[in-house]
């Protein structure tokens, strides 16, 4: 069905007059909304729902016990024909409307200026669901799962703890972005966990210390400046693992041009006003014309004077093409700044409990780019360098894996050399797979990238690390055992 594209607003009701025509259910399921509002509610009808009644003798609305006239609109802010008759609601909704009020005939989106939302609410926060009226039920049945699972009490206790700060916060950051920034810090600090489960006092320690600590910083000449190209490292893929300083200018982007090895939750630091665009290269799409589109975009946003962000999966210097957009940046006259990010080269080993390098055990490592693999013919990894290397890691490159194997062997690599693959390294999906050069084919079919490889002795040390965490994962499972009882 056609449906009326509504703008969602809040009214402020509070000392105005809301006029309702009818007394039955259908009213009193509006007053159940609105008589928390403050509003002047006057209900006009020869006969009202005893509830009504109810609320008519306790003061908190009027009932004027008559039909209705068309006089009464004359005073409402906001009118509801809330009767079972269809006729009697479109005639109403055509008074209310032709003075301009604020009308609504219940179920009756052709009769309809506004419409009321279903509301979910905890203290100050409110979510209002609407379907535009096209399924009233719908919204309803959202209403309560938002009740439910987000909107908690917690939720409501934690708005109005920062509602009452707000003055302080303003006179001490006069800076409007200041002020955004540490409000954002604040939600995303142990403030609000602290505040449920100790209460306000130990709350207010945590917020005077980063308050004192975000007005000195305001005090300083800003780091951030909007007139430069920021190509920002993103990490291996745990989103914890992002850098303060990425997150700290992600905050303030104007625009962000993210990979397809970056999470989508650190686009949650961007601003929402901020314009996030997915530039990620797939299998298939040429390479070279793909990142020149990227090279022309960072240009024409830098010099619109927005700032930009370039956020790439691991780090930007660690085959990420960021040197080659620094060097196009340069040759337009564009300022940059790179901001280091955590390489899955480490990271990704480190996850799966594998040292890159280890006293007695691997004195260096190198990283190649397993995509580059080919059968020796063309300029790609140097195989003998990859061959004799203590650790080799190659990224991108789990479906040239069996090339990868067959070259480090026949430049003198052992056989026996155990080998990992890391699949997702960093993310709670993380998947390890482990042999030799002569057995990991075989093993790791199936694996998908994004993956690590990692070749080398150090391998082996992830053997004597994973008995020690499955010790203690036993340790702790029969401790908790042991206390449920």
């Amino acid at each position: 069905m056609p449906y009326t594209n509504y703008h969602p607003v809040y009214l402020a009701l509070e000392g105005r007059r809301v006029l309702i025509v009818g007394g039955g259910a259908i009213a009193i399921e509006k007053l159940n909304s609105l008589l928390a509002s403050g509003a002047n509610i006057t209900v006009v009808a020869p006969e009202v729902a005893d509830e009504i009644n109810q609320w008519n003798e306790a003061g908190s609305l009027t009932w004027i016990e008559r039909e209705f006239e068309p006089t009464d609109i004359d005073e409402a802010f906001v009118v509801i024909a809330a009767t079972d008759d269809p006729e009697l609601n479109a005639w109403i909704y055509a008074l209310g409307d032709e003075q301009l009020k604020l009308t609504n005939s219940v179920d009756d989106p052709d009769h309809c200026n506004f419409i009321m939302a279903a509301i979910a609410k905890s203290g100050p926060m409110q979510v209002a669901i609407s379907s535009a009226g096209c399924s009233p039920a719908l919204a309803q049945r959202i209403r309560n799962r938002i009740e439910r699972e987000i909107l908690t009490e917690d939720i409501g206790q934690l708005a109005e703890y920062l509602g009452n700060r707000r003055p302080e916060v303003k006179s001490t950051l006069p800076n409007y972005k200041a002020r955004k920034a540490f409000w954002e810090q604040v939600i995303d600090s142990k403030i609000p966990h602290v505040l449920a489960t100790c209460g306000t006092e130990s709350a207010d320690e945590l917020f005077r210390v980063m308050l004192r600590r975000a007005a000195f910083a305001a005090s300083e000449p800003s780091s951030i400046d909007p007139k430069k190209v920021y190509l920002v490292g993103a990490g291996p893929g745990d989103p914890g693992l992002i850098t303060v300083r990425a997150v700290e200018i992600l905050r303030n982007a104007d625009v962000v041009l993210y990979d397809r090895l970056v999470n989508p939750i650190l686009l949650g630091y961007a601003p929402p006003s901020a314009t996030c665009i997915y530039v990620g290269k797939e299998r298939g799409t040429p390479g070279q014309s793909r990142q020149d589109g990227i090279h022309s975009q960072l240009i024409r946003f830098a010099r619109q004077g927005k700032l930009v962000v370039r956020l790439k999966g691991g780090d930007p210097f660690v085959f990420g093409r960021g040197g080659e957009e620094a060097l196009a940046l340069a040759e337009a006259g564009i300022d940059f700044e790179v901001v280091p990010g955590v390489s899955s080269a480490v990271a990704a080993a480190a996850s799966a409990h594998i040292p890159v390098t280890h006293r007695g055990v691997s004195t260096g490592f190198a990283v190649f780019a397993g995509q580059e693999a080919d059968d020796g013919s063309g300029s790609g990894i140097s195989w003998k360098a990859a061959a004799l290397m203590p650790t080799a890691v190659f990224l991108m490159g789990v479906e040239r894996l069996p090339l990868i194997v067959s070259r480090l062997i026949e430049e003198g690599r052992d056989p026996s050399t155990p080998i990992a693959i890391i699949s997702n390294g960093t993310l709670s999906n993380q998947r390890v797979v482990t042999g030799t050069l002569e057995t990991i084919v075989p093993l790791a079919v199936g694996v998908m990238p994004p993956a690590a490889i990692i070749v080398g002795e150090v391998v082996r040390i992830r053997e004597q690390l994973e008995v020690f965490v499955s010790a203690n994962l036993t340790q702790e499972a029969s401790i908790a055992l042991g206390s449920s009882k």
